[in-house]
C-alpha cells in the first residue's frame, strides 16, 4: 500500500499557519512536531482537522529522541516537504530532508550558520566582514577593552533578539555578563535553546541603518525577495519594533550581491533566509545576522499584502524542493508595515490588549498573567499588528499613529518611552522601485 503523503511542520505556529491550509490545499497531509500546544486563540488559530498528526515534542535539544521521530516519519509517510521558523528546530528540520530525499542546507553546516562566533570567523576570514568577534569568556580575561568601537554581547545561539546587551567598556561588559547569568528569558523555549549550546559572543558594533533582505535559495540558486526596514525603539536601538515591506532602499542592489556572496561562502544550499545587516552612510553592509529560515512576525503575511499573492505558495513551493516563481517581485506593490508593541513602563503583567479596527492579523503575543520584566526589552513584546497602504508615506504613518491607539491593560500607548521608536530617513519615503526580479 502505498504511503501518504505528508509535508510536517516543525513547531507550527504563528503565520506557519498559511503555510500548513496551503500544503493541505495540495492535498498532503499535514504533520506538526510541536512542543507547545497548537494555536486556540488570534488570527493564527489552527482550525480543526487541518493537522492529520500532532506529535508532541519533550524537548528540541534531546537529539536522540528527535532522530527517533524522524526516522518513525519517514518510515510511515511520503515526505514530500517541510516548514520550520524556528532556530532549535531547523537541523531536525534539515536531518528529515536528508532522510526523504529533499533538497537541503545540511545538518552539520546549519549548526555552524547557527553559532554566530564561527558565522562572524568565517565572514571575517574571507574579508566578508570588517567586525571581530570573541567568546565572552575570552573577552573577560581582557585586561583593557580590545575592541575599537562598542560591542553588543549576545548568546552564541540565540533567537528573537533575546539577551542582546550594547557595551563599550570592561566594566559595563563585566556588569553586563554577570546579569546575562541570571536573566531569566521567559520563553521556554527560547531559553531551553539559549541554556543548550551555551556560551555568548561580544561582536564589535556596527555602525548604521538595520535592515534585512529576504531570499529563496532553491538548491544553491539564491532568489531575491524583498528588503524590509526596520523601526527601532528610539531609547534602546536593539530592540525591534517593526519593519516596512518592501523597502527600496538606495542601495538595494549592492545589498542583494552583498547577500548573495554571504550565503556561497557560508553554504547555504536550500530554503528561505532572512538575514539583517547594518549598512553605514557610505554604503558599507556588515551582516548582523544570518537566520536560515523565513523571516519571523507575521512578515510571510506582510510580504503577501504587498504583492498582492498568497506568499505560503512560495514557502511550500521552497519546502517540497520547487523552483519558487518569483515574478510577482516585479509587481507595484503596495506597502505593508508591521508593528510591535511593548507594555508601558514598569509593567510586570500582561492582562489585555486592543488593537485598531482596521489592523491586519493582529495578535497578542503574552498570554493573559503573563509576567514581564517591566523593562523595553524585546521580549516584553506583548502584541503584534500590520497596516497597510498604497504608498510608503501612508503606510509609515499609519503604522505609527496606530501603535499609539493600542491599549495594553486598560492604558492607551501613546507616546510613552516604550512606544517611541526610531527609523531611517528613507522609511516612509517614495523611493524608486527595482527594475525586476533581483536574481
Amino acid at each position: 500500500m502505498p504511503r501518504r503523503k505528508a509535508f510536517v511542520l516543525f513547531e507550527l505556529m504563528n503565520a506557519m499557519l498559511y503555510t500548513a491550509q496551503e500544503a493541505k490545499a495540495r492535498g498532503f497531509d499535514i504533520v506538526a512536531l510541536n512542543h507547545n500546544p497548537l494555536c486556540a486563540a488570534g488570527p493564527f488559530t489552527v482550525p480543526d482537522g487541518l493537522v492529520d498528526e500532532r506529535v508532541t515534542i519533550a524537548s528540541w535539544t534531546d537529539t536522540p529522541a528527535l532522530d527517533a521521530v524522524l526516522k518513525d516519519l519517514a518510515d510511515r509517510y511520503d515526505i514530500v516537504g517541510t516548514h520550520s521558523m524556528f532556530e532549535p528546530t531547523l537541523p531536525h528540520q534539515a536531518a528529515l530532508r536528508q532522510l526523504a530525499g529533499l533538497p537541503t542546507t545540511d545538518p552539520a553546516t546549519l549548526l555552524r550558520i547557527l553559532d554566530k562566533t564561527r558565522v562572524r570567523a568565517t565572514l571575517h576570514d574571507a574579508g566578508l566582514s570588517a567586525l571581530r568577534g570573541v567568546p565572552l569568556d575570552e573577552a573577560l580575561a581582557w585586561e583593557n577593552w580590545e575592541f575599537s568601537r562598542a560591542a553588543v554581547l549576545k548568546p552564541a545561539n540565540g533567537t528573537g533578539s533575546a539577551l542582546c546587551f550594547e557595551v563599550s567598556t570592561l566594566a559595563e561588559l563585566r556588569d553586563t555578563a554577570e546579569r546575562v547569568r541570571t536573566a531569566d528569558v521567559v520563553n521556554p523555549l527560547m531559553r531551553d535553546y539559549i541554556r543548550a549550546h551555551g556560551g555568548f559572543v561580544l561582536e564589535e558594533k556596527a555602525e548604521g541603518e538595520l535592515l534585512s533582505v529576504e531570499s529563496v535559495v532553491h538548491r544553491g540558486e539564491v532568489g531575491f525577495v524583498t528588503l524590509t526596514g526596520r523601526y527601532v525603539l528610539a531609547a534602546d536601538p536593539v530592540v525591534e519594533q517593526g519593519m516596512q515591506t518592501p523597502y527600496h532602499h538606495p542601495r538595494l542592489a549592492e545589498l542583494v550581491e552583498k547577500s548573495r556572496a554571504v550565503h556561497e561562502c557560508l553554504g547555504f544550499h536550500h530554503g528561505p533566509t532572512h538575514l539583517e545587516f547594518m549598512v553605514a552612510d557610505d554604503g558599507t553592509a556588515e551582516l548582523i545576522d544570518f537566520n536560515p529560515r523565513a523571516a519571523g512576525f507575521a512578515s510571510p503575511v506582510s510580504i503577501g499584502e504587498a504583492y498582492g499573492l498568497d506568499y505560503a505558495s512560495v514557502l511550500v513551493d521552497v519546502g517540497c524542493g520547487i523552483a519558487p516563481d518569483l515574478g510577482f517581485t516585479a509587481r507595484p506593490p503596495r506597502y505593508a508595515v508591521e508593528m510591535v508593541v511593548l507594555p508601558p513602563p514598569g509593567t510586570t503583567e500582561f492582562r489585555t490588549i486592543e488593537f485598531p479596527a482596521d489592523s491586519i492579523a493582529a495578535r497578542a503575543t503574552k498570554s493573559p498573567g503573563e509576567r514581564l520584566s517591566g523593562r523595553a526589552d524585546q521580549l516584553d513584546a506583548v502584541g503584534m499588528f500590520i497596516v497597510t497602504a498604497p504608498t510608503a508615506a501612508e503606510a509609515h504613518r499609519r503604522g505609527l499613529a496606530a501603535r499609539q491607539e493600542v491599549v495594553v491593560n486598560g492604558v492607551r500607548l501613546g507616546d510613552n518611552p516604550h512606544n517611541t521608536v526610531a527609523f531611517s530617513e528613507h522609511i516612509g519615503r517614495e523611493l524608486p522601485a527595482p527594475a525586476g526580479p533581483q536574481s
